[in-house]
C-alpha cells in the first residue's frame, strides 16, 4: 500500500496485489470506505491498463460477495467468466454464490467445472463440503473435506469447516476430551492461539448445518480469538438474531455496521430491529408477541390466546417435550414502503424474499401479518405449524433434518393432503420423478419451482405416514429420539426399525404407489403431449380415444372446423363416444343452438364412467336453465367418479344454494372447509347456516375458524358473538360483541345487541350505557328506544 501511494503502479497484476493487501488492510483497520475505492477506482484502473485482465472482475465479485450484494457479485463474477471461461477461481466464487442462494445443484456443477480445470484449488473443496452440509450430509462433507486438508494442512478454512462438520456427526455438547472436535481444535490452537478465521469456518459449518446455537458459540469464539475479523462479529450478531436474542443481536450488528456499513444482511437486520422497536409487546405464560399496535393488536389478542390455550398444551403433550423459555413471536406488517412480508424475510434470513409467510430458526417464529395481504390465510394453521418446529429443533438440539420436522408440522395441522398434492402424485410417481431421503431437504431451501416445493411437503408428510404404517404408532417419537441422540437419518432408521435406508425407501415407494392407486383422477389426467398425441394417431388413425382428444386439443385452440371433422370420425369409430361429443356440443353452443348441444350430451352421456368435460357441461347447461334437480344429480355423478375432485363439491353448493337447501348445502360446505384452510368464504356461511339452525355450539366454531383468517372483518365477530349468547355464555358474546362494535363504530345495532346480552347477563347498569351511547349516534333508533324503555322501572 506504502508502495502503491508513493508511485504509478501501471502492472495490472501488481495493482492486483495491492488491491488484496488493501481489503485485508481495511477489514482489520476498519477502514470501509476502501471498499467502495476498490470497486470503483482501483480495479476498474486495472481493467482501463488491460481490459482483459478477469482476476480484476474476480476479485470485484468476490469483495461483493462478501456483503450479500449478490446482484453485483454475479454481474462481476460473469464478466470474468467471459473472458476467461477456463477460470477455476471463478467457478469456484459462483458456486459460492449458487450456496448463498441455496442453489445446491448448480453450486456443485461449477464446482465439478472448477475442480476439473484445476484438482488443487482448495475452495471449490470447501465448497463442495458446504453444499453437502446444507443438505444435511456432514458425513460426506468430512470425506471431501479431508481431501481438501490434503492441499493445504494448515488451511483454516478447510480446517474450521472439517471441525463443524466433525461437530455435526458427532454432536459438540457430548463429545469426548479426545474426540474428533476436541482433538483438531485443540491441535489447531497449539499452532496458533489466535486462529479466529478456523472458529469462523467452524461456526460456517454449524449455521450451514442448521445447528445455530452452536454456530453462535464458534462465532463468538472468532471474535475473541481475533477480534480484527469483520465477519464473525457480523455473524454472530444475525446468529442471535435467529436465536431471538435481539438485544445481544443490536449489539454486535451495531457493532459490525460501524466497522463493515456495506453488508447487505447486517443493514437489513439493523433496519428490522428499528422497526421491532416500534412493536408493541403482549407477553403470556408461555409466549412473548411482537406486533405493530395499530395494524395488528386484534390479531395478536386472538393469536395469544390460540397459542397458550390450543396450541402449547396439544403440542407440548403430544411430542413429550416443553421449552425451557418463553417462545418469540413477531408479526410484522407494512411498514416504510415495505410490506409485512418484506419485513418478515429480511427478519429470517437478512435478505428482501423468503417464499413461506412463517418461519422459524427454533427459539423465535416471525410471521407476515396476513392483514396486510391481498389474500388471507388461515393465521392459526401457520402459528400452529411454526411452534412444532420450535418444539423439534430444540427437543433434537437443533438435529432434526429439514424434511421431518415438516413432515410432523404438516401432519399436526389436521388437515388432509391437498388435491394439488394428489395431482403431482398421479403425475408424478408413475415416471418415478421423486424426492429421496438424500436430496428431499432440497426441495424446501431451494425447490426448482413452487410445484417441487409442494411435493416436498407431500412426500414428507407420506414418509412419515409410511413409518407409522410400517412400524407403529410410536414410530415417528422413535426417530425423534434418534435425532435427538445426534444420528443421521440412515443411522436413525437401522436403530429405529432395524432397516437400511435403501429398504425403507423400497418400502416407501410401495407405500406411496399404493396412495396413488386409491387416487381417481381427472380423465384428462392422462391425455398424451401434442407431439405424442400426433405420433399416436398416425400409427392408429381410427382409433376413437385418439380422435377424440385430437378433437378437444383443436377444439382448445380455436380450430373449429378441424376439431369437428376429427369428433365426428371419432364418432363414426365409436357413435357415443362421450369427448368426442363433448367437443360437437361446445360447437354447437358456439352458433346458439343449446337445444341440440343438451340432446348431443344426454345421448352421449355414460352414467357408469361419466367423462368429466360432458357431464359438468350438461350439468351447467340444465343449472342455465333452471333445472336445479338434475343439475344437482349430474354434479353428484361428477363427484361419485371423482371424488378427490372438488370442483363437483363446489358446484353442487352452488345448486343447494341457489335452491336453498341448506341441509344438503353445509355438509357440502363442511367438506370444502375441511380440505382448504385457508376458505374465509365457506366457513363464515357455515357459521350463518348452523345459527339459522339454531346450531350454536358448530356456528360459535365455524365463527372462531373465520376469525382464524380474518379477525378485522366485524360480521364475523357479531356472528360468534350471536352464537355465544345462544350457548348462554354471555361472558365471550360480550367480548366478542365489543370488538364487534371496535370494527364497525358507526353502527348501532351491535350496541343495541350488546346491551342485549348484558341484560341477559344481569349487568343492567352496563346495557343502560351501551344503549345510550347507540341513542347518541342515532336517536332515532327504535331498537335502543324500546330496550331503553325496557329497564326503566
Amino acid at each position: 500500500i506504502d508502495y502503491y501511494n508513493q508511485h504509478d503502479v501501471r502492472s495490472p497484476e501488481d495493482l492486483h496485489f495491492i488491491g488484496l493487501a488493501a481489503a485485508q488492510f481495511a477489514r482489520w483497520r476498519r477502514n470501509s470506505s476502501q471498499f467502495s475505492f476498490l470497486v470503483n477506482e482501483l480495479y476498474p484502473d486495472v481493467l482501463q491498463l488491460d481490459e482483459n485482465y478477469w482476476p480484476a472482475h474476480l476479485e470485484t465479485g468476490l469483495l461483493f460477495l462478501e456483503k450479500y450484494n449478490e446482484a453485483e457479485a454475479s454481474r462481476s463474477l460473469k464478466q470474468a467468466l467471459a473472458i476467461n471461461p477456463n477460470a477455476a477461481e471463478v467457478h469456484a466464487a459462483l458456486a459460492a454464490l449458487a450456496l448463498q442462494n441455496f442453489q445446491v445443484e448448480e453450486a456443485r456443477r461449477l464446482i465439478d467445472r472448477a475442480v476439473e480445470i484445476n484438482p488443487e484449488l482448495l475452495e471449490a473443496y470447501v465448497y463442495r463440503a458446504d453444499s453437502h452440509l446444507t443438505n444435511y450430509e456432514a458425513g460426506e462433507a468430512i470425506k471431501v473435506l479431508e481431501q481438501a486438508i490434503k492441499l493445504n494442512p494448515r488451511s483454516e478454512l478447510a480446517l474450521g469447516r472439517l471441525a463443524g462438520a466433525y461437530a455435526a456427526v458427532d454432536g459438540i455438547d457430548d463429545q469426548p476430551e479426545q474426540g474428533r472436535l476436541a482433538k483438531l481444535i485443540a491441535e489447531v490452537d497449539e499452532y496458533n492461539a489466535h486462529a479466529g478465521q478456523f472458529y469462523c469456518s467452524l461456526a460456517t459449518a454449524l449455521e450451514l448445518s442448521r445447528k445455530f446455537p452452536g454456530a453462535a458459540r464458534y462465532y463468538r469464539e472468532a471474535v475473541q480469538r481475533m477480534p480484527q475479523l469483520t465477519e464473525p462479529r457480523g455473524a454472530l450478531g444475525l446468529m442471535h438474531m435467529r436465536l431471538g436474542d435481539e438485544v445481544e443481536a443490536k449489539k454486535l450488528l451495531d457493532e459490525s455496521f460501524e466497522i463493515d456499513p456495506f453488508n447487505v444482511r447486517v443493514s437489513n437486520s439493523l433496519k428490522v430491529l428499528e422497526v421491532l422497536d416500534g412493536y408493541t409487546v403482549l407477553e403470556t405464560e408461555h409466549f412473548v408477541l411482537k406486533f405493530d399496535r395499530g395494524q395488528d393488536d386484534i390479531l395478536a389478542r386472538y393469536a395469544a390466546k390460540y397459542l397458550e390455550d390450543e396450541v402449547f398444551p396439544q403440542l407440548v403433550k403430544h411430542f413429550g417435550y416443553e421449552p425451557p423459555g418463553k417462545s418469540l413471536f413477531e408479526i410484522f406488517s407494512q411498514a416504510r414502503n415495505t410490506s409485512g412480508h418484506g419485513w418478515f424475510s429480511a427478519r429470517m434470513v437478512g435478505l428482501p424474499y423468503v417464499g413461506t409467510v412463517g418461519a422459524c430458526a427454533g427459539k423465535m417464529v416471525a410471521m407476515a401479518s396476513p392483514n396486510g395481504l391481498e389474500k388471507k390465510f388461515n393465521w392459526s394453521r401457520v402459528l400452529k405449524h411454526e411452534f412444532v418446529h420450535v418444539l423439534n429443533l430444540q427437543q433434537t438440539h437443533f438435529n432434526i433434518p429439514h424434511w421431518f420436522t415438516e413432515a410432523l408440522a404438516v401432519q399436526s395441522e389436521g388437515y388432509p393432503r391437498p388435491q394439488m398434492w394428489d395431482q403431482l402424485l398421479a403425475e408424478r410417481v408413475p415416471k418415478g420423478d421423486l424426492f429421496n431421503l438424500d436430496n428431499i431437504n432440497l426441495g424446501f431451501v431451494r425447490p426448482k419451482s413452487s410445484l417441487d416445493w409442494n411435493f416436498a411437503y407431500c412426500q414428507s408428510l407420506l414418509y412419515a405416514q409410511c413409518m407409522l404404517a410400517e412400524y407403529g404408532d410410536d414410530a415417528l417419537a422413535k426417530m425423534l429420539l434418534a435425532y435427538r441422540d445426534n444420528l443421521d437419518t440412515r443411522a436413525a432408521l437401522q436403530r429405529c426399525f432395524d432397516v437400511e435406508q435403501e429398504a425403507f425407501e423400497q418400502k416407501y415407494l410401495a407405500y406411496i404407489k399404493q396412495v396413488v392407486s386409491g387416487l381417481k383422477q381427472d380423465s384428462q389426467s392422462a391425455e398424451l403431449s401434442p407431439s405424442e398425441l400426433e405420433k399416436a394417431l398416425a400409427a392408429d388413425p381410427d382409433n376413437a380415444d385418439l380422435l377424440a382428444q385430437s378433437a378437444f386439443a383443436r377444439l382448445q385452440r380455436k380450430a373449429y372446423p378441424q376439431a369437428a371433422a376429427l369428433a365426428k370420425q371419432a364418432i363414426k369409430s365409436q357413435p357415443r363416444h362421450q369427448l368426442a361429443t363433448y367437443v360437437l356440443a361446445r360447437l354447437q353452443l358456439l352458433v346458439g343452438e343449446t337445444g341440440e348441444a343438451v340432446r348431443l350430451l344426454e345421448a352421449c352421456l355414460d352414467r357408469e364412467a361419466p367423462q368429466e368435460n360432458a357431464v359438468n357441461l350438461l350439468a351447467g347447461l340444465k343449472f342455465k336453465a333452471k333445472q336445479y334437480d338434475e343439475a344437482a344429480r349430474l354434479y353428484e355423478l361428477g363427484a361419485k367418479s371423482q371424488p378427490g375432485n372438488l370442483k363437483w363439491a363446489k358446484l353442487l353448493a352452488r345448486v343447494y344454494l341457489t335452491t336453498g337447501n341448506s341441509e344438503k348445502l353445509a355438509p357440502l360446505l363442511a367438506q370444502l372447509a375441511h380440505a382448504d384452510p385457508d376458505d374465509l368464504t365457506v366457513r363464515k356461511k357455515l357459521a350463518q347456516l348452523s345459527l339459522e339452525a339454531q346450531d350454536f355450539a358448530a356456528a360459535a366454531n365455524w365463527a372462531n375458524q373465520a376469525n382464524q383468517i380474518d379477525v378485522q372483518d366485524p360480521e364475523i365477530h357479531r356472528t360468534w358473538a350471536e352464537a355465544l349468547a345462544g350457548s348462554k355464555d354471555f361472558s365471550g358474546a360480550t367480548e366478542e360483541y365489543e370488538m364487534t362494535i371496535r370494527l364497525a363504530p358507526d353502527e348501532p345495532g351491535y350496541r343495541v345487541a350488546l346491551a342485549g346480552v348484558c341484560i341477559q347477563a344481569g349487568d343492567r347498569a352496563k346495557a343502560r350505557r351501551v344503549l345510550e351511547a347507540a341513542l347518541k349516534m342515532a336517536p332515532d333508533h327504535r331498537g335502543a328506544k324500546a330496550l331503553l324503555e325496557s329497564l326503566d322501572p
